[in-house]
């Protein structure tokens, strides 16, 4: 028996309309996802390493995408379908303009994924359920305000 992983995926999104980011009136926003050779597409994302922070693993992912990791640090959603493997969703913020650009296409090699990925950004409608989650969540809960004593 293998020994169980976690896996940090990071949600990004690209709102319809870049001025109004959470005005969805229009309709969902798209969702970056990513495959190694063959599908299924999926969130991009890494296993965490033993000791290993969970902003740190969602960094990597950012780092591989060529973009960086938004301020706000929390999970959207948790995925428990595979026993072996728990995934949590992590907020990756949305893009737009340049930056959306950047994610869409093919992955580079980098230090941070030795193995080259494709992209692309997929509406909303065709999502499985724990990514729609997600997406509603980045949505409509506004991060936490960090407060200190």
């Amino acid at each position: 028996m293998s020994a169980r992983q976690l896996r940090v995926a990071l949600l990004i999104w690209k709102p319809r309309n870049p001025h109004a980011p959470g005005d969805v009136t229009g309709g969902l926003p798209q969702v970056l996802l990513v495959h190694e050779g063959a599908p299924p597409w999926y969130l991009p994302g890494v296993i965490l390493r033993p000791g290993e922070l969970l902003l740190s693993a969602a960094a990597r992912t950012a780092c591989a995408l060529g973009l960086q990791l938004p301020p706000r640090h929390r999970v959207l959603a948790t995925d428990f379908r595979r026993p072996e493997r728990m995934t949590l969703v992590v907020d990756g913020g949305w893009t737009s303009g340049t930056d959306a650009q950047v994610a869409a296409g093919e992955f580079s090699l980098c230090h941070c994924h030795p193995t080259p990925h494709r992209r692309r950004w997929v509406a909303s409608e065709g999502l499985d359920d724990v990514i729609t989650r997600a997406l509603h969540a980045a949505l409509t809960t506004p991060p936490r305000k960090e407060t200190r004593p």
